[in-house]
């Protein structure tokens, strides 16, 4: 009679890797996942947002790991919403492409959120090659920080005290599923940026905070291939105008209509100048058509 085999146990956490066109960097991400303590309990869920250079096939040369292709850039947030929705895992970790965890990293961030009743999330210290902390940490923007930060919200000022932190890099966060479920999914108003910010939003809302591990790291390393920028005026234009949009759905959630109102008016303005005058016209046009017609990164357009 052959002996009964142990029931293999269940799936604890998923690490969510998104990528766009950064083959070196997703593989980076998943060959240190693949060494993780515990790694029989984790899944591995690679989102690939419609890339052209093999990012696509990555589950050939990583068999273990799920893969989920999907044919046009649809953006950080529908791409990680529909991951979150195929994901098993009661813990998800939303893993930026190129950041590499230590083999303890992914249970030990699941152990720390699993002790700590005042946090719905947990964020582990990024440290570069030299060992050096890169991680930073933001209060909640006001209505004037988003307005002068709105292209860039890793531009804005971090600070150092932990406990008046309310936003962190987005690097590498840790969360329950059903803590995202409970805010009916990420929302979708946000296309490629503002989607962290709005998250960490919530969080407080719900009376919570984002803890800081700092004795739980992962690492980046500047000098490796980096991630895919927009280079061309049309790409430029198009992260761009997704900014604005995601800029102006959280002025419009948090600070009502007119503050939202008023800033798009103030960029249309602006990229119209800028055009009629023509500096860069190639892109201050593309920019102001997107402006005009509320663009976002969703995949509904082809381009990227």
């Amino acid at each position: 009679m052959q002996p009964e085999q142990p029931e293999s146990l269940p799936l604890l956490v998923c690490a969510l890797v998104v990528s766009h066109d950064c083959v070196e960097a997703v593989r980076r991400s998943v060959t240190a996942l693949e060494a993780s303590h515990g790694r029989e309990r984790m899944e591995i869920l690679v989102v690939d947002n419609g890339s052209r250079d093999g990012s696509q096939r990555m589950d050939s040369e990583f068999p273990d790991i799920n893969m989920l292709r999907l044919p046009h850039h649809c953006g950080l947030t529908k791409a990680r919403n529909i991951g979150i929705r195929t994901a098993k895992a009661g813990f998800l970790l939303l893993l930026e492409a190129g950041v590499e965890v230590e083999p303890a990293t992914v249970m030990a961030l699941v152990e720390r959120l699993e002790s700590d009743n005042s946090a719905l999330a947990v964020c582990p210290l990024v440290v570069d090659s030299s060992g050096a902390a890169v991680s930073r940490m933001y209060p909640l923007p006001s209505a004037s920080l988003v307005s002068s930060h709105w292209e860039n919200p890793a531009s804005l000022a971090a600070i150092d005290d932990r406990a008046a932190a309310e936003l962190h890099d987005g690097k590498a966060i840790l969360l329950r599923r059903h803590t995202i479920q409970g805010m009916n999914y990420l929302d979708e108003k946000f296309g490629e940026h503002w989607g962290d910010v709005e998250m960490a939003f919530q969080i407080k809302r719900a009376g919570k905070r984002i803890a800081m591990a700092t004795d739980i790291k992962v690492h980046v390393d500047p000098a490796a291939a980096p991630l895919w920028r927009p280079a061309s005026a049309s790409d430029r234009a198009a992260y761009a105008a997704d900014a604005a949009t995601g800029a102006a759905a959280y002025l419009g959630k948090h600070f009502g209509f007119g503050a939202s109102l008023g800033f798009r008016i103030k960029l249309i303005l602006g990229a119209l100048l800028r055009t009629i005058t023509f500096q860069d016209f190639s892109y201050s046009s593309s920019l102001l058509s997107r402006l005009l017609s509320g663009y976002k990164i969703d995949g509904s357009s082809q381009r990227l």
